[in-house]
């Protein structure tokens, strides 16, 4: 009667709850990491920045200050959370992406684990990117006016620290748009693959804006043609990969199995072998700028042609660099990725 139907319903609640399959499979895992690497770039560079973080400390006798201690801890934490959150995301795509059930998708715990693996760290990385002077991402004058009195520090760290810190944050919100553009796009195969914009524009317009063109408006004497070959190699790639993104004739070929069935998969389509020439064209004239520069260089003194605060602008010329790196990694996982989704093979078995 009716007691066995609630029985029944009980345990089939239960079961929802405890639902912990990670519906891994070797296309989604691929593209997980793909999904991952631009993040993990920003990861690298708060490192860095939390280094240079510590080291003003000391030198100002801050060392204990909370600030400090939750950057070092944040230096661990972070990239631990990044990886988890490569193993539960396939569980988030299978319930919202490929079958639209949210009520499944909040039932299922490797999903609940990649909400609190990005929220938590998020949030501990923006109540410190919330602090005066820290906020100001593109303004050095800004940066320096209010910064805390509490956490005193001597140039360059205030911008060594600042920039790196939001490169951070923008690998926060790359990966949760990408994955954003996962769910929304479902099961279209196709047009899922133009994710890839997502880290694309986000890193190259906060890197070129918070790099070249910042120092361009400083008016330098010196050095000015590295900022100007920076944006107009970084425009002519990104907006030719943007169209080999979202074309008909572009990457979105590549999943078409039926177009493909040489011995090197969608790597032999010509839009994927020329999104792979464009960022190393843009890695090898971009780096090739900044190596023959006359003081736009590491280390002090701080100005550069004129131009002040060069460590506000300079991380952002080397950032773009690392951020290109890790492209080269995450589009091509991202490929092969989707290429292989297609099939659903698991990896681990469901329960």
């Amino acid at each position: 009667g009716s007691g066995a139907t609630c029985a029944r319903w009980r345990a089939c609640a239960i079961g929802r709850m405890l639902d912990s399959a990670l519906h891994l499979t070797a296309g989604r895992f691929l593209a997980a990491i793909a999904v991952s690497c631009p993040h993990f770039v920003g990861l690298y560079l708060f490192r860095e920045g939390a280094v240079d973080f510590k080291k003003g400390c000391f030198e100002m006798n801050n060392h204990t200050h909370p600030v400090c201690a939750r950057m070092e801890f944040l230096t661990f934490f972070m990239p631990i959370c990044c990886v988890l959150r490569i193993f539960f995301a396939p569980a988030l795509w299978f319930n919202m992406a490929e079958h639209a059930d949210f009520d499944s998708a909040f039932h299922s715990l490797p999903v609940l684990m990649w909400i609190v693996c990005w929220s938590v760290p998020f949030t501990l990385l923006n109540q410190i990117i919330l602090m005066p002077g820290m906020r100001h991402m593109f303004s050095s004058w800004n940066t320096l006016t209010l910064w805390p009195e509490t956490i005193r520090l001597n140039r360059p760290y205030h911008g060594l620290t600042s920039t790196r810190c939001h490169a951070a944050n923008g690998g926060f919100y790359a990966e949760l748009l990408w994955n954003l553009w996962i769910v929304f796009q479902g099961t279209d195969v196709q047009w899922r693959l133009g994710g890839i914009t997502v880290p694309l524009v986000i890193f190259n317009a906060g890197m070129l804006a918070g790099g070249p063109l910042n120092f361009l408006i400083r008016s330098p004497k010196k050095d000015r043609w590295i900022a100007e070959t920076y944006l107009v190699t970084g425009v002519l790639a990104v907006s030719s990969m943007l169209v080999l993104n979202h074309a008909w004739f572009g990457i979105r070929s590549t999943v078409d199995p039926h177009v493909h069935e040489g011995p090197l998969g969608p790597f032999g389509h010509w839009s994927v072998l020329l999104w792979n020439v464009l960022l190393l064209a843009q890695i090898l004239v971009s780096r090739s700028a900044v190596t023959s520069a006359e003081e736009l260089r590491p280390g002090p003194p701080w100005i550069c042609g004129g131009a002040d605060h060069k460590e506000f602008y300079f991380p952002r010329f080397w950032g773009l660099l690392y951020f290109c790196y890790g492209m080269v990694v995450s589009f091509n996982l991202w490929i092969m990725g989707n290429y292989l989704w297609m099939e659903s093979t698991p990896l681990v078995a469901e329960a």
